[in-house]
């Protein structure tokens, strides 16, 4: 199991309809075989700091599935994946597989 992480900077004026693309996304992706991503904001350090994680059995299976997602052409997923982006600070979104590191 290896968790995705998404760290990004939204625009300034632009967080609630943020949080409204990602709640659209979220819809749209879980009907395409994504998991949903869960939401944290950071009340510290940069501002307008989002990170957004989901669980997949392993790096191949992230890119297995979005590449369905994007093959499906879905105009629900590919509006909330362009509202997302017009959201978001250019340059600021940054992408991580995290795996548990055992402290054995």
């Amino acid at each position: 199991m290896v968790r995705f992480m998404v760290r990004e900077v939204v625009k300034d004026g632009h967080y609630h309809d943020y949080k409204a693309a990602c709640k659209a996304w979220n819809d749209a992706a879980v009907k395409l075989g994504l998991p949903a991503f869960r939401y944290f904001s950071s009340g510290f350090g940069t501002g307008n700091e989002v990170f957004l994680e989901a669980e997949y059995e392993d790096s191949g299976d992230i890119e297995r599935r979005f590449a369905l997602a994007h093959a499906a052409n879905d105009p629900d997923y590919e509006a909330a994946e362009a509202a997302i982006g017009s959201h978001r600070a250019a340059g600021l979104s940054y992408s991580y597989v995290l795996s548990d590191m055992p402290l054995e």
